[in-house]
């Protein structure tokens, strides 16, 4: 039988802390237009340094990238091979949209909007596998609970 290389179960908790505060800056940066730190959370007419918005691009994004990774590679409660199923179902379904959307901003945009697009990309591939597979273990378990 192959073994999984996983995280142990309490590293899901650590990527969840990591992931919620760094995707909810990210929203508000991007509402902001991707300038960086966003302008309207800075106190009267105090503009952003370009450290800052370097600063806060970075945090933003390994912080997303980091617990995303924390979450999806971590044990379940309960590990087995319907969840080792299901995992490896989200991945590529992830992958197959992750794909699709590349090809369709190469396609469609240039310049800064596929910059944009491309940036966005980098993170979604984990973050749509994070979504897929716990829609798919929600799914799991309320037919389970239903069986019961």
């Amino acid at each position: 039988m192959n073994r999984i290389i996983l995280l142990p179960y309490p590293f899901k908790r650590i990527g969840w802390a990591l992931f919620i505060p760094t995707a909810l800056f990210g929203i508000l940066m991007a509402i902001d237009g991707f300038n960086g730190f966003p302008s309207f959370l800075l106190p009267g007419d105090a503009g952003s340094s370009s450290t800052l918005d370097a600063v806060s691009n970075n945090i933003v994004l390994i912080g997303v990238l980091a617990g995303s990774l924390l979450i999806t590679c971590s044990r379940e409660r309960i590990e087995d091979e319907l969840i080792g199923r299901i995992r490896l179902n989200a991945l590529l379904v992830a992958l197959y949209i992750n794909i699709l959307w590349a090809v369709i901003a190469s396609l469609a945009l240039y310049n800064l909007d596929y910059l944009y697009v491309m940036v966005i990309n980098l993170v979604s591939l984990p973050v749509l596998f994070l979504i897929i597979e716990r829609v798919l273990l929600w799914r799991l378990r309320k037919e389970a609970s239903h069986e019961e």
